[in-house]
């Protein structure tokens, strides 16, 4: 059986003030590049945290072997949220990153692989 391994940006605050919509980040790219020699899958789960976690979105794709790919999550509704990344392959990195409405990145929502929370089960 292949590992699992789980990756988390933790809580990101995306208010640009206390309680005002649209968040800093409009959009949220995850990157995924598979540097393994068979396909992986790969699992994105997008989460408000506003007092209580809730699911918002989902996708899931497969990768094939020396392949990359991306998904884009709107996030400019929630003022706070956690993007959790789980992929069948110990060879898949992982990362993310925030944009502003001019397609900019947003530093402070920037993660790469050594930035993410990780898991392997």
């Amino acid at each position: 059986m292949r590992p699992s391994v789980r990756y988390s940006t933790g809580p990101v605050e995306n208010a640009i003030n206390v309680a005002t919509l649209p968040g800093e980040s409009r959009t949220f790219f995850v990157k995924a590049v598979n540097n393994g020699q068979s396909s992986a899958r790969v699992e994105i789960k997008l989460f408000r945290l506003n007092g209580s976690k809730v699911l918002v979105d989902t996708r899931t794709f497969t990768l094939a072997a020396g392949s990359s790919a991306f998904r884009v999550l709107n996030v400019s509704q929630l003022l706070h949220f956690e993007v959790q990344i789980r992929t069948d392959s110990t060879h898949v990195l992982v990362s993310g990153w925030g944009k502003n409405a001019s397609g900019r990145i947003v530093a402070a929502h920037r993660y790469t692989p050594e930035e993410l929370a990780k898991k392997v089960y």
